[in-house]
């Protein structure tokens, strides 16, 4: 689930008991002292001030003071959370506007993973687009520059600064998937050389229509190599 959503989602539920909360020690407290509503606030915010706990609903208004401090704490986690979407992406775009001459990897899988170690092996740059947080906490763990960043949303080749890579690489899972990272990619920089993973051979001519410039198949791949190796061994 996506952070911002999440600690949204707390942030409501955290702000929603403690009006109930609130509006009920309030009637408690009015009815019980035959005051009107705006004196039992009055009385309320008192004994939170001065953390006065020893009138009547003391133990009340003790739990209000602690789901006071649950909210603060669940909106101090939103606020944090808006503030690294919203500014974290500039600040990482700010940094990787001079990353030039590289290779982008859209999916930090067993593939991407792999594409990635044999670029590096050969001395390039490489930039891996990763939305799951887990895997991109991983694949930063062995050394790749990582973008935490939805593949399929247009703003991420931005940030990956795809207008100067050398190319980039097409390696979710699903073949809807690699179509949008493709026609994407092409419309963020039409130039690009992009190569791009199929799952299904009738897939082959919608990626060349989208604007790929080479579509690989794993299996086949795969089993080519596997037939070449066999073939060998027997000449020997």
């Amino acid at each position: 689930m996506d952070n911002v959503k999440e600690a949204g989602q707390k942030v409501l539920v955290s702000a929603t008991v403690l009006v109930v909360v609130f509006l009920l020690l309030t009637l408690l407290i009015s009815t019980d002292s035959k005051t009107t509503f705006g004196s039992a606030v009055d009385t309320i915010s008192y004994a939170l001030e001065t953390f006065h706990f020893t009138l009547n609903y003391g133990i009340f208004l003790l739990f209000l003071s602690l789901f006071i401090g649950v909210f603060a704490v669940y909106l101090f986690e939103f606020l944090v959370a808006v503030i690294r979407k919203e500014f974290g992406g500039v600040i990482y775009m700010a940094q990787t506007i001079r990353f030039r001459n590289h290779y982008v990897i859209c999916g930090g899988g067993r593939i991407g993973e792999r594409v990635g170690s044999m670029l590096k092996e050969r001395g390039e740059k490489v930039l891996i687009i990763e939305g799951d947080e887990t895997r991109a906490l991983e694949l930063k763990k062995l050394g790749f520059r990582v973008l935490k960043e939805n593949a399929l949303d247009e703003k991420s080749y931005k940030m990956a600064n795809t207008n100067m890579a050398k190319g980039l690489f097409a390696a979710l899972g699903q073949d809807v998937d690699n179509f949008i990272v493709v026609l994407n990619a092409k419309e963020s920089n039409k130039n690009l050389r992009v190569i791009t993973r199929c799952n299904m051979i009738k897939n082959i001519n919608k990626f060349k229509e989208l604007g790929a410039d080479e579509v690989v198949l794993p299996e086949i791949v795969g089993a080519d190599r596997m037939v070449y190796l066999a073939e060998k061994g027997r000449k020997r």
